[in-house]
């Protein structure tokens, strides 16, 4: 693993952020990434101080939005010359509510999110690694036991 250039969506918190550590920890260049640039920031700081500068990259952008993907794709094979790992991991999850009670919108935002996010990271990892003749993609699943219809106890009423 070692040497190896490791992009990963959703790394400014929780197993994104795992695996940073993780990769780092192993000889790996990683890009952070997350919407929010303070988290984005807040990550580097974080790994930084422990690996130091040279083998971080961070760069903000929202899985969501197509453009933002291969924008985060061009930082990354700019910066680093390639890129030979790419991990979709962002995502969100709905609040702990019965399915029936969460809001149009909140659901329209995790379809963007989780399904759309990983294709349209799939789609420029896949292009840009055919372009430089090697790589490899690596998609998180999102929907867990979380996603429950009905309450614990299996009734409507």
């Amino acid at each position: 693993m070692d040497n190896k250039i490791i992009v990963i969506t959703g790394s400014t918190r929780g197993i994104g952020f795992g695996l940073a550590d993780s990769f780092l920890a192993l000889g790996c260049t990683v890009v952070i990434n997350g919407r929010q640039p303070q988290a984005v920031e807040l990550a580097i700081a974080k790994l930084s101080s422990q690996y130091g500068v040279e083998r971080i990259l961070g760069y903000p952008c929202d899985v969501a939005n197509f453009s933002q993907v291969q924008s985060l794709w061009d930082a990354a094979k700019s910066h680093f010359g390639r890129v030979d790992i790419w991990i979709n991991n962002a995502g969100i999850s709905h609040p702990r509510l019965n399915f029936w009670e969460q809001s149009p919108d909140l659901l329209e935002t995790i379809i963007q999110t989780n399904i759309l996010g990983v294709m349209y990271g799939s789609k420029v990892a896949l292009a840009g690694m055919l372009g430089q003749g090697s790589g490899a993609v690596y998609n998180y699943g999102r929907i867990g036991k979380r996603w429950q219809a009905l309450p614990q106890d299996g009734h409507l009423w």
